[in-house]
């Protein structure tokens, strides 16, 4: 094994170029095992709680190898139903999703984890003390979608990151920085696993691990975390409440009397945008539309509707009723791509090409932790899949109301049906300008 020591240069100094590889290197393979810990406690909880397989007269090892050549065999013709009779749930057979035959249209979709297997990792993570509990808690509501909003994600993962540093205690004979590291790495290797990093998170996640990297190794442990805790407050209030408020004096200013604004769904910005143009004195009027299965809009709506704000709350299925009754679209982005195309929410990218369609200025608010270097053309190369059996009716047989979605019975009946629920989209950029 190479020595992971950096090689002194000639002027007889490390090199620190080779410290911080050796230090990545550390990381990734920290990562690597943990990850490989917990997908084989994963496997062994579901092996003990597979029902045991009986057949009279055959020994064990003939019963495998024959249940084995069975299960093969049966393997395509038993996709969309189960054999224990219950109905399998929609988002565990989201492996499938999208694939006919050997091609797969969603092949670069990340798909949401199941909540058992969530439940099962946690547990394992807690057991062994690796997850720091306002870790766990975390990664529950990022799963649940109890805390969602580019904004409001970045900053509940400071948070709980800070949590971590302030209970960190350097072991005896490690180096705070290189330690430190390692465990803030594991904790967001688990926020990961619970829904993926989005574009903000990761520049903050980015930030708070150099801030570690480059912190003094003359401080005193306290003082270290102090620091760091400091700088977390610092890039809170600097990149996201200080960023938003200035984006919302200048998009405040682009609304008119008389204007009639559309956006869609919730975005802090956006609020805070309408919420300033109001207490300057500007009478205008506001339509939200909204889509399912989030609902989103609802809460913009509610808040709009306090201040004394004129709202028009529709769907996205009447967005061609309502867009020709407006003059200015403003619309949030949990991601603005090099190119200048906006990633945000689904839906959007269709509410500013209908108001390209009329003719409509079209703005879209992002602060500047939330430019990305990544270009995608369309949806499909990079994208997230939320819980389909959101999309679906859960309606019984004994309901009154006829709805025409498909329920999970339906869909789980037909092997080459699968429901996608895409998270977000890209709008062209000329579209957006």
């Amino acid at each position: 094994m190479a020595d992971s020591n950096p090689a002194p240069r000639p002027d007889g100094k490390p090199d620190e170029g080779a410290a911080q590889k050796g230090q990545a290197a550390k990381d990734k393979k920290a990562a690597k095992e943990l990850k490989r810990e917990r997908r084989a406690a994963a496997r062994a909880q579901q092996d003990a709680a597979a029902p045991p397989q009986t057949g009279a007269g055959k020994p064990a090892e003939a019963r495998t190898k024959s249940q084995g050549k069975k299960s093969q065999s049966d393997a395509p013709a038993k996709s969309g139903t189960t054999s224990a009779g219950a109905a399998p749930s929609l988002d565990e057979d989201l492996s499938n999703v999208g694939v006919l035959g050997d091609a797969s249209l969603f092949g670069n979709v990340t798909l949401p984890r199941s909540a058992r297997l969530n439940a099962s990792n946690w547990s394992t993570a807690s057991a062994k003390a690796t997850i720091h509990p306002a870790v766990l808690q975390l990664c529950h509501e990022l799963s649940t979608f109890a805390v969602r909003g580019a904004n409001q994600r970045a900053i509940a993962v400071l948070r709980a990151l800070g949590a971590v540093i302030a209970d960190y205690r350097t072991p005896r004979g490690a180096v705070l920085n290189r330690d430190l590291l390692t465990r803030v790495s594991q904790q967001v290797g688990l926020i990961v696993e619970s829904r993926p990093m989005n574009t903000s998170t990761g520049h903050a996640v980015r930030f708070l691990k150099y801030e570690i990297s480059v912190v003094d190794a003359n401080l005193r442990e306290e003082e270290a975390k102090a620091h760091l805790l400091e700088r977390i407050e610092h890039f809170i209030r600097d990149r996201i409440i200080y960023a938003a408020k200035v984006i919302q004096s200048h998009a405040a200013g682009k609304i008119h009397h008389g204007d009639v604004v559309m956006t869609y769904g919730y975005s802090s910005v956006i609020e805070g945008t309408l919420l300033q143009a109001h207490r300057q004195g500007t009478r205008f009027e506001v339509v939200v539309i909204d889509s399912r299965p989030l609902f989103d809009g609802r809460k913009l709506v509610e808040r709009l509707l306090d201040a004394g704000i004129p709202t028009t709350y529709g769907l996205l299925s009447s967005l061609s009723a309502l867009v020709p009754r407006c003059s200015l679209v403003l619309l949030g982005t949990a991601s603005l791509l090099s190119n200048g195309a906006p990633y945000a929410r689904a839906g959007t990218a269709m509410c500013a090409m209908m108001a390209h369609g009329y003719h409509i200025p079209v703005i879209i608010c992002c602060e500047t932790y939330k430019f990305s270097d990544r270009i995608q053309l369309d949806s499909f190369v990079v994208n997230e899949a939320g819980n389909c059996s959101d999309l679906l009716s859960h309606e019984d047989s004994d309901s009154k109301t006829d709805s025409r979605l498909l329920t999970p019975a339906e869909c789980s009946a037909q092997s080459r049906l699968k429901a996608v629920r895409l998270m977000y989209d890209v709008t062209p950029p000329k579209v957006s300008a």
